[in-house]
């Protein structure tokens, strides 16, 4: 009887620590709690070698607040007007590597988007830099004002391929750096863009500079909120890079 009263008392314990751990748990901290809030016009969080940026750059920009509910989460309430790029809010890593050293590189996003105004200006946009930003390729994913998804400097070809999305339209310019822009057929909220094919299909068309893949950076351009602060959020992002010795990193 004495070795079944020690045996029960003790798990009899095991069931409340089990019990206290659980309640713990479910105090925690939520799924979507902030892990980090600034209005700082360079406002940063780091996850390992990924980064966040509030990244406020544009001449007469006005207030821009990031929250950062993961490296997978976050939003920006940003009150913009007038014209000229005002901040690029972004998520980006540096895999600084030879396009022959890479073997995979690309993304997974979900994005929401304020109601419209006629007076907005903004997209969606990945960047992906060359060493020395020598070459910046822009991938639109979404966009306003919609018109025809027109570029910047020359169109030099309209429906292209490239992992597995129709671009209606490719544009270059040349404004002390070399600049692609590819805008796709269809709009995009939820998509998977393949990053390295858009990258050697650049390089293999003799459109680069500098073919080393330095940055890859996801988020969105706002020109102007057309006054009012607004809500942009990236809801899901999953992004990753390799290269060709299986070094990388992903979120």
């Amino acid at each position: 009887m004495k070795t079944v009263s020690i045996r029960s008392a003790v798990l009899g314990r095991l069931a409340l620590v089990a019990l206290v751990v659980a309640g713990l748990l479910s105090f925690g901290t939520p799924a979507q709690a902030q892990a980090y809030y600034s209005c700082d016009r360079w406002g940063e969080y780091h996850q390992n070698d990924w980064t966040v940026y509030n990244n406020i750059w544009g001449d007469n920009a006005g207030a821009q607040c990031l929250t950062v509910n993961n490296v997978n989460s976050w939003y920006v309430d940003s009150t913009q007007s007038g014209g000229g790029i005002k901040s690029y809010p972004n998520t980006g890593v540096r895999p600084q590597t030879p396009l022959s050293q890479m073997a995979n590189a690309g993304f997974t996003y979900k994005t929401s988007s304020p109601a419209i105004a006629s007076g907005d200006w903004w997209n969606w946009t990945a960047d992906l830099w060359s060493s020395n930003n020598q070459d910046e390729i822009m991938v639109f994913t979404s966009w306003y004002p919609t018109g025809g998804g027109g570029g910047w400097g020359e169109q030099i070809a309209s429906n292209v391929t490239i992992g597995g999305i129709l671009y209606e339209s490719v544009w270059q310019a040349a404004p002390g750096w070399n600049v692609l822009q590819l805008f796709p057929a269809q709009q995009s909220n939820d998509d998977y863009v393949d990053a390295l094919a858009v990258w050697q299909w650049a390089a293999s068309e003799g459109l680069l500079v500098n073919t080393d893949f330095d940055t890859m950076q996801f988020g969105l351009e706002i020109t102007s909120t057309s006054g009012e602060s607004k809500r942009f959020s990236l809801n899901e992002y999953h992004a990753w890079w390799t290269d060709t010795s299986g070094n990388g990193s992903g979120i």
